[in-house]
């Protein structure tokens, strides 16, 4: 996939395009659905699937008081669409500027002139142009005056409820990670680079690769069975998320404990996909209660792995 991350983009870098404009946060379900389309869409006539999307995500500037922790910040974004097979993603810099811009003139600068699709697919609820005055219906009638067809793609549903990044984030802020994976599609991941920590995992016997804080959306505090890839290899896994109150520690630490792997992991990245919640993190009266649970957790995460 190509990354476009210079906004002095033009049409020579694109060939007959089907394109997707969108902030993609979560890239779940109905996202997928989306970008589906694009691709089907541009290999029907030869052409490159795109996705214009924005750096950062519009709500961060637009309503900074909010604090929106984001599904998918920069990097994760960009390795989710590149495993769906997007051929060209354009991250444009939401400025001041892109905001003052009218719906109008974003379509006729931006999407026509500087991108020229044949087609153009957005979600139902898709809004763009200053104070969000840009519709479907706006970009159908514009589409129809510059020679692309627009299409819309209404809400995806689960079990009768709408599939939203809105959703999503409250259900992994609850420790609902099951029901939150259904919605995304797949696992909910956390990247991280391995740091140093206190090392009492090792003390224990278990020892854990404690990760670099680096994203701002993470699941209720507690104890969660993981996938943890490595590489090229993916290990069975515990992670525990939370602050260690049995030892009195106060920030939040990331904590993996791989299955069935021995060796160095300082510096290394890994990629730690969250597939059920074990526990809540609790106060232990001792290290050996701890360790006699630890055990309990890795016995249950290992039955829950088994059967995914």
């Amino acid at each position: 996939m190509r990354i476009i991350d210079d906004p002095d983009f033009t049409r020579e870098d694109f060939s007959s395009p089907a394109l997707t404009i969108g902030s993609y946060d979560g890239l779940h379900r109905g996202h997928q659905e989306i970008i589906g389309k694009v691709i089907k869409k541009a290999k029907s006539w030869g052409g490159k699937s795109v996705v214009l999307t924005f750096e950062p995500h519009p709500v961060k500037v637009l309503y900074p008081q909010f604090n929106v922790p984001l599904i998918t910040p920069y990097k994760k974004k960009m390795m989710l669409l590149e495993s769906f097979s997007i051929d060209v993603t354009i991250n444009l810099p939401f400025t001041k500027d892109l905001y003052e811009m009218s719906a109008q003139e974003f379509v006729q600068e931006v999407v026509h002139k500087r991108i020229g699709p044949r087609w153009v697919v957005v979600g139902f609820n898709f809004t763009f142009g200053k104070d969000r005055g840009g519709t479907v219906e706006v970009l159908k009638k514009m589409g129809e005056r510059l020679g692309f067809e627009v299409e819309i793609i209404p809400p995806y549903t689960l079990d009768q409820d709408v599939v939203s990044s809105t959703r999503i984030r409250e259900l992994i802020a609850q420790g609902e990670i099951k029901d939150a994976n259904r919605m995304l599609g797949r696992n909910f991941i956390i990247l991280g680079r391995v740091i140093h920590g206190h090392a009492r995992g090792k003390g224990l016997g278990y020892p854990t690769a404690n990760l670099e804080i680096t994203q701002d959306l993470y699941p209720k505090k507690g104890v969660y069975a993981t996938y943890v890839t490595l590489g090229e290899e993916t290990y069975k896994g515990v992670v525990n998320i939370g602050t260690n109150p049995t030892f009195g520690d106060e920030e939040l630490a990331v904590e993996v404990f791989l299955l069935d792997y021995q060796g160095d992991l300082y510096g290394r990245e890994l990629k730690v996909a969250l597939v059920d919640r074990l526990r809540d993190e609790k106060v232990f009266p001792s290290p050996e209660e701890l360790v006699q649970q630890i055990e309990k957790d890795i016995h249950r995460a290992q039955e829950i792995l088994r059967e995914q």
